[in-house]
């Protein structure tokens, strides 16, 4: 118990002592002549003799009088309990989504008991209690705003999901901050396991910032790598499992390769430990995939996929300086691992290929360079299929090739402001032209290359359905169009592939369900994949395979947290959510009660 007033109980003493003093005060009386005593009831309290004061006997009325006065200053004290529920009057949980929240080490799993907690939140809340929920998965959602309808926000409670993916804990809390960062008092409480990284550029205004921990083991074994290289007998498959626990393992290993099982292993590992394995794929497999047998709290990351074709996937580096609108559709197509950089590294420039398939050139001084295929956006240069004669501003479209390369992509009403003049060069193939001369021109000689003659941020092309439809053919190009056919993607991951018509695609998930997905701006965009397995995409008379997996150290290792770091301080746990409930009211109802007891024997006894 605490008391917001404790000063009023030295008001207790006194008033007390007022009360009893009122029963030591003799009677005064006044003589009046009767004519017979006899007339009046034998009353022996009225006949002993005056005097200031008298010897104090027991009452029921004094102790009820007593008990009135000690409530009434209980009520001024303002007493106050702790309570599990909301921590303030303007709140906003941010519940964590991500996959080590699946853990089921405690029961029925740490998502389930952060759901709740959120409940018996909900049902602490007194009048006037305000308070939001936000989802924190792979993109935060607002579950419900701050309000203080207890139904809406048990109806919302139900649709909250989680993902085998990691949240964006850092965008979350912001956007808490956003919700409640100028009110004074208010309160952002995280419910998670806390394994996520350090969170910057947050700062909570005025509310602060409350964790409660959830999740009591660290044991998980999970795969860390599986890939695929080539070898002196054909291709491999190599294979990391990691114990991220501090016990030994024993757990079997299962590799497969296009639904066939190549190898089982049973293997165990010492706590902190990786095991790895190589093997052989089979000639002509597309997909492998690795499992692990259920035997620790998170299942998330017990499977592992990997494209057996190393054509079906590139890492790229896009050199820019401030090309958002490429930079974004590059990193939605789900072939793509993008990296970005404003000048071409020194590794690049000394021969060496920097572990990358693509070098994106925008704006920036193009070098030769030794990678699978080189995109180049209005830097005409050393290397490229073009040579440079000039510029020239606001150029007239004339026509485009019926090529793979520019299908479904329309420059006609597209406005340049500025365009590079060139000359194409060697293989070179102008694919598309203006008056002005070539706009897009593409080599498949010795190194695959495309040349856009101007700058995606010197026109309204990004705008335009064209572009995203321009970037994937280009993509197709530069890695191989049968690389389309069978994609493999982190789950939560939103990417992006080219549609065809204007109908909409069908999206199954490993269980069975089905969903459907409408395009936009010339594209399928894809955020449902939330849960590891395979998935299905059927669009334009075709179906695209698509294989959801697992890859976070930060969620395997599921050791719960007992701080966060968050922008520039650190937030420990706390033991429970708690609150302080002003209970004043219901010492007032007992002074009530207890002076009516207190007529109620007055009455009788007179």
């Amino acid at each position: 118990m605490n008391f917001e007033n404790p000063a009023a109980f030295s008001w207790l003493v006194p008033l007390c002592g007022m009360v009893v003093a009122l029963y030591l005060l003799r009677m005064r009386r006044r003589d009046v002549q009767v004519p017979a005593v006899f007339l009046w009831p034998q009353r022996t309290e009225e006949i002993r003799a005056n005097s200031l004061f008298q010897k104090l006997r027991f009452s029921w009325l004094l102790v009820l009088q007593l008990l009135a006065v000690a409530a009434c200053v209980l009520a001024m004290a303002r007493p106050q309990f702790k309570q599990k529920g909301l921590s303030g009057k303007v709140t906003v949980v941010v519940l964590d989504a991500s996959a080590s929240m699946g853990a089921i080490d405690v029961k029925p799993s740490r998502f389930d008991i952060a759901k709740r907690t959120v409940g018996e939140m909900i049902g602490a809340a007194s009048p006037g209690d305000r308070l939001a929920l936000i989802e924190a998965g792979p993109t935060p959602r607002v579950a419900f705003p701050l309000g203080d309808d207890p139904t809406k926000q048990r109806a919302a409670l139900t649709s909250l999901h989680r993902f085998d993916a990691p949240s964006d804990m850092g965008e979350a809390l912001r956007l808490a901050a956003a919700i409640v960062g100028s009110t004074a008092g208010s309160r952002i409480v995280v419910l998670s396991d806390g394994d996520f990284d350090k969170v910057d550029d947050f700062s909570p205004g005025q509310a602060s910032v409350t964790y409660e921990m959830i999740g009591s083991s660290g044991e998980n074994v999970g795969i860390q790598a599986l890939g695929t290289t080539e070898g002196s007998e054909g291709r491999y498959g190599y294979i990391g499992v990691r114990n991220y626990g501090a016990q030994p393992a024993h757990r079997s290993v299962t590799l497969e390769a296009d639904g066939r099982v190549v190898d089982s292993v049973e293997t165990t590992i010492g706590p902190g430990q990786t095991w790895g394995k190589t093997f052989l794929v089979p000639t002509g497999a597309s997909i492998v995939e690795a499992r692990l047998d259920a035997g620790d709290p998170l299942s998330a990351d017990d499977y592992g996929v990997t494209l057996a074709n190393p054509a079906s996937s590139a890492k790229v580096l896009l050199v820019t300086r401030r090309d958002f609108f490429l930079e974004r559709a590059l990193a939605l197509d789900p072939r793509v691992v993008l990296d970005k950089a404003s000048a071409l590294p020194d590794s690049l420039k000394s021969g060496g290929d920097g572990g990358y398939d693509i070098v994106v050139f925008d704006g920036v001084a193009s070098s030769r360079v030794k990678t699978r295929g080189i995109l180049n956006f209005a830097s005409a240069g050393d290397g490229t299929p073009a040579t440079l004669q000039g510029s020239a501003k606001g150029p007239t479209f004339l026509n485009a090739a019926n090529t793979p390369l520019m299908r479904g992509v329309d420059l006609e009403d597209c406005y340049i402001e500025t365009m590079q003049q060139v000359r194409a060069t060697g293989s070179g193939r102008v694919v598309a032209e203006a008056k002005e001369g070539p706009l897009v021109i593409e080599s498949d000689a010795l190194q695959r290359q495309v040349y856009v003659s101007f700058s995606p941020l010197e026109s309204d092309f990004p705008l335009s359905v064209g572009f995203p439809i321009l970037i994937g053919n280009i993509l197709d190009f530069l890695i191989g169009r049968e690389s389309s056919n069978v994609l493999s993607v982190r789950s939560g991951q939103t990417f992006a592939l080219a549609a065809p018509r204007t109908e909409p695609a069908t999206v199954t998930s490993p269980g069975g369900g089905r969903s459907t997905l409408s395009p936009s701006d010339g594209r399928y965009v894809v955020r449902s994949l939330d849960r590891i397995g395979r998935y299905t995409i059927a669009f334009g008379g075709k179906t695209v395979p698509v294989y959801a997996s697992l890859r976070s150290p930060t969620e395997s290792s599921i050791e719960p947290r007992k701080a966060l770091e968050v922008g520039n301080s650190t937030v420990r746990r706390s033991s429970s959510l708690t609150r302080f409930e002003d209970y004043w009211r219901t010492a007032l109802v007992l002074v009530v009660l207890v002076l009516g007891v207190e007529w109620a024997v007055y009455a009788r006894r007179s």
